[in-house]
Parts: C-alpha cells; sequence; structure tokens
C-alpha cells in the first residue's frame, strides 16, 4: 500500500498544484476585470471632468466679452454724460434770463417776498408772485 501511496503522491501533488494554478489564474483575471472596470469608470470621470471644464471655461470667455463691452458702454456713456455736463453748462451761461430765475428761486427758498424779488432780480411783480406760488406748492408736495 506504501508502494501504491508514494506512485500516486507525485500524481497528487501535480493534480494539486495544476488546481492552484487554475485557482491563482481565476483569481487574477477577476482582479483584472475590476481593475479594468474602475479604470474605465475613472475615464468616464475625467471626460466628464473635461467637458465642464470646457463649458466653464466658454462661461468665463463670454464674462469676460460682455465686461469688456460693459465696460466700453460706461466709457461712452461717461462722455456723453460729460459732454452733456459742458453743454449744459455752456446753455446757462448764454441764458442770462435763466441765471436770473435761478437766482429768484434761491431767493424764495431763503424766504424773500415779493417786493425784495421786485427789486433784486428786476422780476415784473406777476412773475414774482407765480414764483412765489410754486415754491409754495414745491414746499406743499414734499410734506
Amino acid at each position: 500500500m506504501m508502494t501504491m501511496l508514494l506512485q500516486w503522491a507525485p500524481i497528487a501533488v501535480s493534480l494539486l498544484a495544476v488546481g492552484i494554478a487554475f485557482g491563482m489564474v481565476r483569481r487574477e483575471r477577476v482582479a483584472r476585470q475590476a481593475l479594468e472596470n474602475k479604470f474605465a469608470a475613472t475615464e468616464v470621470v475625467l471626460k466628464n471632468a473635461r467637458q465642464q471644464q470646457e463649458s466653464l471655461s466658454k462661461q468665463l470667455t463670454e464674462l469676460r466679452a460682455g465686461t469688456l463691452g460693459m465696460g466700453q458702454t460706461l466709457a461712452d456713456m461717461a462722455q456723453q454724460l460729460e459732454a452733456l455736463a459742458d453743454r449744459q453748462g455752456e446753455l446757462a451761461m448764454q441764458d442770462p434770463d435763466g441765471r436770473l430765475y435761478s437766482r429768484a428761486s434761491k431767493m424764495v427758498e431763503l424766504g424773500a417776498d415779493v417786493n425784495e424779488l421786485m427789486q433784486e432780480c428786476d422780476l415784473p411783480k406777476a412773475e414774482a408772485e407765480l414764483l412765489l406760488r410754486l415754491q409754495q406748492m414745491h414746499t406743499h408736495r414734499r410734506r
């Protein structure tokens, strides 16, 4: 029996070794498949991140362009406002009656009466009374 056991022992050991080898190969294949799946998932995540980065980059470019456009528009508007202010100043200087009425309006705000307006601003009585009434109406509306 011992001889028979010794004859079959190498075959049994060989079969056991082959079985272990097949098991290890199978485990390696499963591990490789899991690794490939993780790699594929990582590639998908990377692709999505790149698409999102491209989208954000486009949005940033659009925002920059819009900001530059708004800056130019604001600069143009500032120039126009400055030109209007200059023109307004020129018109105020050309209109002596306008300055006269501005002065009269300020006097009314400070409490001047009809006679003071007529003397200081050289206004007719009707215009002085009209300025006083307008100022009174304006004061009542504020309250």
